[in-house]
């Protein structure tokens, strides 16, 4: 008797559990679902090197030593279309964004009035790249793809059934010209056509790595180079797709500006370059996140191209209460 009023006191707490349990992988599903639509447009990707020699100062608790700095404006760098979300911003709205990402790092502006206390020069350049993913339907593509001849026809059998040639004339050798004629066309059209492909795929894979070189991705595109065929192949890919693709970008570039003041010689110290997918974002709401994303990496090495979530989205669902108990109908 005892133990079935056991069983029944606790029986709703079982069930109750078990509820929770579903509950709770439901939750976790939903995070992880929320995870991946923030992704891919949502993604930053991060260059940074140092210059041999370049150590930052650690404090002994921690944290790095202050640097001062004066901006250097690089400019617009520019894209091939119109862009007002970015084209309307000058140097001074991107630098009002980029300081506090680098004050979070413990680089502060330096005095205006005694320019011998500044230790960093760091030039700012922004842009968009010139993607070539939609290079199919460009000019020079299409020219090419117009000059490519239509499949020949099949030339009549020579009059006479196969049998003896005829005695007289037929007609059969002007026919047999004028195939001749037709084929050297076609194949002085064709060859054309070929140049001219050739030719924007020259162009297109000099942009590639001009892209790559403004980007931060050019030690990537060399590692890649001849694994198409391999297990990397898909990575391979994905680079040259992001590449290809047009971007948004920053470059932080930071010479030693007492070196710079004192004896007229650049010394680069360190680089930072970030950027993001142009198409669905919008460069002066990104600009923030974008920036954030890489400032830790600001003045450090990357060892090689990194991709960063700019938004870490999650859902909060505060402390988990237990409303009411609801008996087992069992």
């Amino acid at each position: 008797m005892a133990e079935t009023k056991f069983r029944e006191r606790h029986l709703p707490v079982a069930a109750l559990r078990r509820k929770l349990s579903v509950v709770l992988a439901l939750i976790f599903g939903l995070q992880l679902l929320v995870a991946s639509a923030s992704g891919s447009d949502d993604v930053v990707a991060v260059y940074a090197s140092v210059a041999p020699g370049y150590v930052r100062p650690v404090l002994p608790g921690g944290g790095f030593k202050l640097e001062t700095y004066a901006f250097g404006e690089g400019g617009n760098r520019g894209g091939v279309q119109n862009d007002p979300t970015i084209d309307r911003l000058s140097f001074t709205d991107i630098a009002h964004v980029i300081a506090p990402t680098l004050a979070g790092q413990n680089y502060v502006p330096g005095s205006i009035s005694d320019s011998s206390k500044t230790d960093l020069l760091i030039m700012l350049y922004w842009g968009t790249t010139i993607g070539t993913d939609d290079t199919s339907s460009s000019g020079a593509y299409q020219m090419a793809q117009s000059l490519v001849p239509s499949p020949a026809m099949a030339l009549p059998p020579p009059p006479g059934g196969g049998g003896p040639p005829p005695m007289e004339h037929d007609g059969r050798d002007a026919a047999i010209q004028e195939a001749n004629a037709i084929k050297a066309a076609n194949d002085s059209a064709l060859q054309q056509s070929l140049m001219m492909s050739q030719m924007a795929n020259r162009q297109r894979d000099r942009q590639n790595w001009e892209n790559a070189a403004i980007l931060g991705y050019l030690d990537e595109m060399k590692r890649m180079e001849g694994l198409e065929l391999t297990a990397l192949g898909s990575r391979r890919q994905d680079v040259i797709d992001e590449v290809e693709e047009s971007r948004y970008y920053v470059v932080l570039m930071a010479y030693d500006f007492q070196l710079l003041l004192q004896h007229k010689q650049k010394k680069l110290l360190w680089e930072t370059r970030f950027s993001i997918r142009q198409r669905r974002n919008d460069f002066s709401k990104e600009l923030a996140a974008m920036a954030e994303a890489a400032s830790r990496l600001f003045g450090q090495n990357s060892d090689g191209l990194r991709h960063t979530a700019m938004h870490d989205e999650h859902i909060n669902m505060g402390e988990l209460k237990i409303i009411r108990v609801e008996p087992d109908k069992k």
